[in-house]
């Protein structure tokens, strides 16, 4: 908390568009842990300038009484900037059914930040995002993703560079063939791959079984451990390859995207040092693969040990994780911790990556509840805009808004 609090407000910077000043009375401080104080808190342009007991309103300030001040919350999945809807053609970038690449393709050179998703997200307290391709084609291999702020500028790629994603499970099957046999000797052959790239790829002519010298050089940070493995991957059977191909090649860092039947080998998980990110509300079977859905699956995971991350992968999650912190406030319902769930949406994932970038939000309300909203927000100590093209067209068709519009919103 001491850094949440004291690395911002030591931030100066002026941003006229944005300033608004808050004094937010007996606040809720939530700290990068999850952790609550009490205390009375002042923002001036999404940062935080004091901060005390029995502090006094600045003129002109908008008065709050027992709001809450938290860190940025942080999505773990999502394919934001790279469509703007789920259609295929042109407009989507998420994957590539022709290519001739897989491994080497990167989500950041799709990433547009200008994306109207980026602005109407922002407004739900995420200041910083995962974006992962999907694969195509008849590869089980995605590509590489990035990590990306919200701040909507040209420079908000974090880390271009920060993951390989895998499609296994169903899609898996799908892609290699029509078999989970063909998707998982995709993986090995491509693991072989990039453990001899030096001497598979040793002169223009050579190459390995699965991947070409392009896809093998960008595979192969993965398979050192340089930068995690993404595997998206829900049946249980499915999982315990996972456990077993970690068991023979101990460098890899795999996460699990999905889970769904995570609990029923949380202990295995926990034992190989894998990480999850997962949906509390994935429930319902929308396939075989996740047939053993249950609400509480999380707890397992809590309860073995293994360190998660909280995504909403069953509400449009992925293109737009605007609900993220109404799925982790479900978890709550089931029996997790406020301060456990908070962090799998906050610091968890952000501590993956190494993101450490400071953001503050200021909530009308409990962040996990449904009825509570965003006022303010900073990222990286800069106050960023609280509209959004959702907003303007709220304005615009409410008969009883009578503020001032853009033309083009009248």
């Amino acid at each position: 908390m001491r850094c949440l609090l004291l690395t911002v407000a030591t931030m100066a910077f002026s941003t006229p568009s944005f300033a608004q000043t808050f004094f937010v009375d007996d606040a809720t401080v939530v700290a990068s842990n999850g952790t609550q104080s009490k205390t009375d808190i002042i923002v001036v342009d999404g940062v935080i300038q004091g901060r005390g007991a029995r502090l006094s309103a600045p003129d002109g300030a908008t008065t709050i009484s027992g709001g809450w001040v938290t860190p940025g919350l942080f999505a773990p999945m999502s394919s934001l900037g790279m469509t703007d809807i789920g259609s295929a053609g042109p407009g989507n970038d998420v994957g590539s059914e022709t290519s001739e690449t897989n491994v080497s393709e990167y989500a950041a050179d799709s990433f547009n930040p200008r994306s109207v998703h980026i602005s109407n997200v922002r407004q739900s307290g995420i200041t910083h995002a995962v974006i992962a391709p999907r694969s195509g084609g008849n590869s089980i291999f995605a590509g590489t993703g990035a990590i990306i702020s919200m701040t909507g500028n040209f420079d908000s790629v974090i880390i271009p560079e920060a993951f390989v994603m895998v499609d296994m499970g169903e899609t898996g099957t799908i892609r290699a063939g029509g078999s989970r046999a063909a998707a998982m000797s995709q993986l090995r052959a491509a693991i072989e791959d990039a453990e001899g790239f030096f001497k598979r790829y040793a002169t223009q002519s050579d190459g390995g079984d699965i991947l070409s010298r392009q896809d093998a050089a960008a595979f192969s940070r993965a398979v050192e451990g340089n930068i995690p493995l993404f595997i998206r991957v829900n049946r249980a059977a499915d999982i315990m390859r996972l456990v077993e191909l970690k068991s023979r090649h101990r460098s890899l860092d795999i996460v699990i995207v999905g889970g769904a039947e995570a609990w029923e080998v949380a202990n295995d998980i926990a034992g190989a040092n894998i990480r999850v990110i997962l949906d509390p509300l994935q429930n319902l079977p929308s396939a075989f693969e996740s047939a053993g859905s249950r609400l509480d699956n999380i707890l397992f995971l809590e309860k073995a040990g293994v360190e998660y991350a909280i995504s909403n992968l069953t509400a449009l999650g992925v293109t737009k994780p605007a609900t993220l912190a109404q799925h982790a406030g479900a978890a709550i319902v089931e029996g997790l911790r406020w301060d456990q769930a908070f962090s799998a949406i906050s610091s968890v994932p952000a501590s993956w990556f190494g993101v450490d970038t400071p953001s503050i939000v200021v909530w009308d309300g409990d962040p996990l509840e449904v009825t509570s909203a965003p006022i303010a927000m900073s990222i990286d100590g800069k106050a960023q805009s609280m509209t959004s093209r959702q907003k303007a067209l709220r304005d615009r068709y409410n008969p009883t808004y009578d503020g001032n519009l853009s033309h083009k919103y009248r």
